[in-house]
C-alpha cells in the first residue's frame, strides 16, 4: 500500500492513500459505437475513519458529461462488489482536462484493512480518459486491483497488474470510537 503523509487536524488526522504516478489512460463514458464504458479500483482502508474523498486524474476530456463515482464494499476473496455505500457526481467539461478531479463524500465510515472499491461512470455525450498507473511498474498498488466494464459486459474484468492513478483520503479521528 502507498500511504502519503498525514495532514493533521484538531483531534484527527487525514490519511491519504493510493498511487498518483500517471501513465496511460482508460476511456469512461458513452462511445459513438453505442457502448458505455466504466472503470474502477479496489482498495484496502489504511485506517478506521471517514472516507472523505477520492481523486482521479482526467488525462483527456471529450465533450461534457456527468461523472459519477460510486463507493462499494468489496469482497477481495471472491472479487465481488457488495453494498453501495455512497456516490458523488460532478459535471465534467474540457476545463477539467489534465487535472485531478475530487469526488467528496459526506460520511462514509470505513474499517481498517477492510476492502472497498469505486466505480466511475459517465452519462451524457462526453467521455473522460482517466489515468492509469504507468504500465512499466508491476502491480503499482498492491492493496487493490483495477476493474473495467461496459454496458455489453456488466460484470467486467479485474486486472491485478493494472491500477488507476488515484488518491483517497480518510479522516481518522484520534478520539473516535466506532461501534
Amino acid at each position: 500500500m502507498i500511504t502519503f503523509a498525514p495532514l493533521p487536524k484538531k483531534n484527527s488526522s487525514v490519511i491519504a492513500f493510493g498511487f498518483k504516478e500517471i501513465g496511460p489512460y482508460y476511456w469512461v463514458g458513452n462511445c459513438k459505437n453505442g457502448i458505455d464504458y466504466y472503470a474502477g479500483q479496489t482498495f484496502r482502508a489504511p485506517a478506521n475513519g471517514i472516507l472523505k474523498s477520492i481523486k482521479i486524474f482526467s488525462s483527456v476530456v471529450y465533450g461534457s458529461s456527468n461523472a459519477t463515482l460510486s463507493i462499494y464494499e468489496f469482497d477481495s476473496a471472491t472479487y465481488s462488489w457488495k453494498e453501495k455505500r455512497a456516490e458523488s457526481t460532478k459535471y465534467i467539461t474540457k476545463a477539467h482536462e489534465s487535472q485531478w478531479i475530487e469526488f467528496q463524500f459526506p460520511d462514509v465510515e470505513v474499517d481498517k484493512d477492510s476492502c472497498y472499491g469505486f466505480k466511475l461512470s459517465c452519462t451524457g455525450e462526453g467521455m473522460l480518459a482517466i489515468a492509469e498507473c504507468p504500465w512499466h511498474i508491476t502491480n503499482p498498488y498492491p492493496d487493490g486491483v483495477e476493474w473495467v466494464g461496459s454496458s455489453s459486459l456488466q460484470e467486467g474484468n479485474f486486472h491485478k497488474d493494472f491500477d488507476l492513478a488515484f488518491e483517497g483520503e480518510i479522516e481518522a479521528s484520534l478520539n473516535r470510537q466506532f461501534i
